[in-house]
This record gives structure tokens, C-alpha cells and sequence, in this order.
């Protein structure tokens, strides 16, 4: 498996409504009028073309007010779980509510964010999420789009878990021989009493375990760490882009409490104002394109076929490296750059964190 075991897509079903609506926040509204959509969503893209509209945003409406609301369920065995909601991406200045308790705001359109919503749930009725986005006029010189134009996920997860972006993998060390594939997981809800245990394994690419190692959670900020040796490692490269998977099960009390997995490449990459870029030690010749977020006339909402043709057609230009421009790209344009053999501009060893 890739990606949290306890997660769900949360796309179908919404509501939306284009203008400003009093109430609209509160469990009680009566959304029955609005338009049905399933997301990702992008309202701007469905125009009208106007020429009273930004023209470097493509003419279009994608500022202005817009609501979302979905009514969904929450089975009862849920009680005692962290259940949380996950955007991938609100253009922008998102506002959520749950039932009509508000749970925060995001004012940049580009990142992911989560909200706990747990405490705020009816366990088998009817729960209501709502969101208003407000994009502003000229808050950009490019097509940002409008809407939740991005992936939703829900989450429900054990109390002690794998917290959200808590995985972190590095390669230091890379050659024919041996690679050391280098570990850092973020336990939420771990302390000195609990002391829950990490597993790590490396599957390859054929789906086999090649190395499985143990490690102990600290009590202090919930960190685990490990080291593994992978022998005679498959790299990933631009030409044959191979993927491994770190798969990450944490235990509390002797039972499994959360499987997460996380796809990587076996891979060396330096770089130096002399020597250029080197990959797995062979010097390579960056040859890249900036893409923006959007497809053309699909718009900004994500479309993962819509990404991955595009990859396709710069490959076949001779394209192996893509600057994401102007802004944090989505999840799917990453794990296709990994799977089609490109190299995102945020991949160089000197825009690391």
C-alpha cells in the first residue's frame, strides 16, 4: 500500500454555490438548491470570458465568493479515532466549519492543510462540512483557478499515529554495491507511557521486502529514525525511474495501530556551479520547462491523466526536469515525476530543506 491505510477519498457529493450566502456555515442551511459536483473543482475555468477580468489570468471569473458543503456520515466504531479532513488544495481564503463550529482558516490557496474535526462529530446521523473560499482580484499574474480544485481526503486514524507529513526519507549514501536509505517518522500522540514501536521495510519494485528494521519512538516530540542497508540496489534514473516503497507500521501496546507508505527513489544527486548536475555519479545536463498548475482549457482542478500526458509529451521533447511555477505543486504532478523519470525542481540537493 502507498499512503495512509485509515484514509479515504472525500470528493463525492458536494455542494456548491457561486455568491456569498448568509448562514450558509451552520449544519441547519438548506442546501437542497446548489449544484451538485463531485471534486476536484475549479468554477473560473466555466467562465464567462470577460474582458472586465484580469487578462493574465486568462479573462476569467476566478475571483469573488464561493461555497461548498457536504453532508456525510461517520460510522460509530469511528468513537476514540483522531478523524481528520485533508485538503490537497483551496484557492483561497478557505474557512471551515463543522456542523457549524468553526476549525480554522487557510488564507494561501497552494498548500495542504488538515482539520481535526473529531470532537466536533455525530457518530451514525448526519454531520455537514462547509467551506467558503474568496480569491481575490489581481492577487495573481498567472491562472490560479478557483474552487477545491485539489484532492479531499478523510482520515480516521488511532490515536497514535503517523502524524500527517511526518515521513521523511533521504538516501546519503548510494553506489552498485549497498545504499543507505535514511529514516525520520513523527509519531503523533506518543509519549513515555505509551512507547510505541516502529517497523520499517523496503519493498522494491517488484513488491518483494528487501530489508526490514526496527526502532524505538522517543518520548520527547514522538520521533523515530533508522538506517538501512538496501544491497545491490535497483536506482531510480531518468531513464528506467524505478520506485521503491518504505512502508512504516507503528505499534502500541503489541497491536498495529497504523500502515503508512511512502514511495521513494534509490539515488544519488549532487550538484556544483563547476560540475554541473550529477546523477547515480553520471553527469546529466538539465534540460527543463516551466508548467504551471493548470490543463489548458481543463483548468486548474487536478486531473491526474491530464498531468501525466503533459509529462508524457515534454519526455518525449526531450524535457527531464520540470520547474513548478509559481507555487507548491500538487501530489500527483510529484508521484507522476517519479514514475515518467523527471526531476522537479524542488529534487536538487541545494533546495533541500
Amino acid at each position: 500500500m502507498v499512503g495512509r491505510a485509515s484514509r479515504a477519498p472525500f470528493n463525492d457529493s458536494w455542494r456548491f454555490h457561486l455568491g456569498d450566502v448568509a448562514g450558509a456555515e451552520t449544519a441547519a442551511y438548506d442546501d437542497s438548491g446548489w449544484r451538485e459536483l463531485d471534486l476536484p473543482h475549479d468554477w473560473a475555468i466555466e467562465g464567462p470570458f470577460d474582458v472586465k477580468y484580469n487578462a493574465r489570468c486568462g479573462g476569467l471569473p476566478f475571483h469573488g465568493t464561493g461555497w461548498y458543503r457536504k453532508t456525510f456520515d461517520v460510522p460509530s466504531d469511528a468513537r476514540g479515532k483522531v478523524v481528520s479532513i485533508a485538503f490537497d488544495g483551496a484557492m483561497y481564503n478557505a474557512y471551515v466549519w463543522v456542523n457549524g463550529q468553526f476549525l480554522g482558516n487557510r488564507p494561501y490557496g497552494y498548500i495542504q492543510f488538515q482539520v481535526d474535526i473529531s470532537e466536533h462529530l455525530k457518530y451514525d446521523r448526519a454531520n455537514v462540512i462547509a467551506v467558503r473560499l474568496t480569491p481575490e482580484d489581481l492577487s495573481s499574474r498567472w491562472y490560479p483557478g478557483a474552487g477545491i480544485y485539489r484532492n479531499v481526503w478523510i482520515d480516521y486514524s488511532n490515536p497514535v499515529h503517523v502524524a500527517q507529513w511526518g515521513t521523511f526519507v533521504t538516501t546519503p549514501e548510494v553506489d552498485a554495491d549497498h545504499a543507505v536509505v535514511a529514516v525520520e517518522t513523527t509519531i503523533d500522540g506518543a509519549n513515555a507511557e505509551t512507547a510505541p514501536g516502529v517497523t520499517y521495510e523496503i519493498v522494491d519494485p517488484a513488491g518483494q521486502v528487501v530489508v526490514q528494521a526496527d526502532a524505538d519512538v522517543s518520548g520527547d516530540g514522538g520521533m523515530a529514525s533508522g538506517r538501512l542497508r538496501v544491497s545491490a540496489p535497483q536506482l531510480w534514473s531518468l531513464d528506467d525511474p524505478r520506485l521503491h516503497t518504505l512502508r512504516t507500521t507503528v505499534s502500541d501496546g503489541g497491536a498495529v495501530v497504523d500502515i503508512v507508505g511512502t514511495r521513494f527513489g534509490i539515488r544519488s544527486l549532487e550538484s556544483s556551479k563547476t560540475e554541473g548536475l550529477s546523477l547515480n555519479g553520471t553527469h546529466t545536463r538539465i534540460q527543463g520547462v516551466y508548467l504551471h498548475h493548470d490543463n489548458g482549457p481543463l483548468g486548474a482542478a487536478v486531473d491526474r491523466r491530464a498531468i501525466e500526458r503533459k509529462l508524457q509529451i515534454m519526455k518525449k521533447m526531450g524535457v527531464n526536469s520540470v520547474r513548478t511555477s509559481h507555487n507548491p505543486p500538487s501530489n500527483e504532478l510529484l508521484d507522476l515525476c517519479d514514475d515518467v523519470g523527471e526531476l522537479p525542481n524542488d529534487t536538487f540537493p541545494e533546495n533541500r530543506p
